[in-house]
């Protein structure tokens, strides 16, 4: 998705400079490095081809509902979109050399975690804490479907049957083709880099933990910043985000903004002294890459 891939292109940049570990360190210029010219290659050839097959598939879907159909977006931003996947990758993986360079080995790996951290939580939660209800909502699934509108999805109601029907639709169908396309590559260049100074690992253990801490770091790390943010909201008075989108309470906008000021740094803070700082569960997930 087109709000979403800014973040997860960096992701990309920044775990592949983690990968590149030691060897990069040690380079003189860094991003004249055989590591930083594939990781360029990468987002060319692979990364950024997948958000625009999307983009011209589906794009109402990859918009996150935001715009009704592909003529309805401007050419610019379908140009800036194609770019920034390569340059959110590249200036991830710049500041991951440079903190691998400092010898913040752990931050390096929470910087590309955070990258995933982004997209997780803008998918769960977004900008008007509907984005579950735009993530689970394929109008292509049926002929002639509506536009997205606030809870058309029902994912409210029954999450689990959304999803299994969401699975099986043309846009997972894309999905599935861009992962044909894009992980094998990505998993070559991250499991090869790392088995040059860890040669003991192997290629399947190094995959399954880059899968956990995606999955149980980024994605789980996210969930519980969007239940923070919506409880926060729901103390400050901002009621339910459905009923807001479509009119039936007040917006409240002042209100649901103040619970992204507060509640996206409570839960940071809850998260690091809880499953973050050394010796927590979710550091020992990331121990094998450090």
């Amino acid at each position: 998705m087109v709000q979403v891939d800014v973040f997860w292109g960096y992701g990309f940049g920044a775990s592949l400079a983690v990968a590149s570990g030691t060897q990069l360190a040690k380079e003189q210029e860094p991003l004249g490095s055989k590591y930083f010219a594939q990781t360029v290659l990468f987002l060319s050839l692979f990364w950024a081809p997948t958000g625009l097959l999307l983009l011209l598939r589906h794009p109402s879907w990859e918009t996150m509902q935001a715009a009704e159909n592909l003529g309805s977006l401007s050419p610019w931003l379908i140009l800036s979109f194609s770019i920034t996947n390569i340059t959110q990758g590249i200036l991830g993986f710049w500041v991951g050399q440079k903190l691998m360079a400092a010898g913040k080995n752990y931050l390096a790996n929470l910087n590309w975690i955070a990258g995933y951290f982004g997209m997780f939580f803008i998918l769960l939660y977004g900008w008007d804490g509907l984005g579950y209800d735009r993530f689970l909502y394929d109008r292509d699934m049926i002929a002639g479907s509506p536009a997205w509108h606030p809870g058309v999805s029902g994912a409210a109601q029954n999450a689990l049957g959304v999803l299994w029907k969401h699975l099986q639709s043309s846009v997972a169908i894309t999905l599935y083709i861009d992962g044909l396309w894009l992980l094998p590559p990505y998993f070559y260049l991250m499991t090869k880099w790392i088995r040059e100074t860890k040669k003991e690992a192997s290629a399947a253990m190094l995959i399954g933990n880059i899968f956990a801490i995606i999955f149980l770091g980024g994605l789980g790390s996210a969930a519980i910043s969007a239940l923070v943010v919506n409880y926060t909201g729901a103390l400050l008075g901002v009621g339910n985000n459905i009923a807001r989108a479509v009119g039936e309470i007040p917006p409240n906008t002042s209100m649901h903004l103040l619970s992204y000021v507060i509640g996206l740094p409570l839960s940071f803070v809850l998260m690091w002294f809880l499953l973050w700082r050394p010796g927590m569960p979710l550091h020992r997930l990331v121990k094998p890459l450090l």
